[in-house]
């Protein structure tokens, strides 16, 4: 005859392996909370004649939209009263154009292509690998636009960072 006690042992231990493989097997929530998308921040200004100095100037309704990414071809549509832009680059080019139209009522239509080299960037396991970007220059049309000047060169996930300045 089989000892019960022997029985409720192995019971035991085999319900509490059991246990462990469950809890161990369980996939963490969002275990990637690290942005992996860089976006290329830039502001727009405009210069002051009586203070000779150039400030931050809102577009009254503005048109920002991609020509590369089809994703973002309306990416920013009839805006009102922005200044700052998070734009985005893409991983499959060496240069994103963009269109801008200051106010899509009746300001012409610029086009600023970004130029740029893409690097690879592990971020962690749970995260994976995305890329970050160096500006190498900015070219635009000047129908409405003054001048732009690349500000930081690296596009990275970090927010807030101005790359671009816009003149009108």
């Amino acid at each position: 005859m089989a000892n019960p006690k022997l029985h409720q042992s192995v019971l035991s231990v085999l319900l509490c392996s059991a246990l462990v493989f469950i809890v161990a097997c369980t996939a963490e929530r969002n275990p990637c909370l690290e942005p992996k998308l860089p976006f290329l921040y830039a502001s727009c200004y405009q210069y002051k004649s009586d203070t000779k100095t150039y400030t931050d100037t809102a577009l009254p309704n503005a048109n920002f939209v991609s020509m590369d990414i089809d994703s973002a071809k309306r990416w920013y549509w009839g805006v009102n009263t922005l200044s700052k832009f998070s734009l985005v680059l893409s991983p499959l080019l060496d240069t994103t154009r963009w269109s801008l139209q200051a106010d899509s009522a009746y300001s012409p239509i610029d086009t600023i292509s970004f130029i740029y080299t893409r690097n690879l960037k592990f971020y962690t396991n749970a995260c994976g690998y995305g890329y970050v970007y160096s500006l190498v220059q900015v070219l635009t049309t000047q129908h409405n636009l003054d001048s732009v000047k690349i500000a930081n060169k690296e596009v990275t996930t970090k927010a807030g960072i101005e790359n671009v300045k816009i003149y009108f």
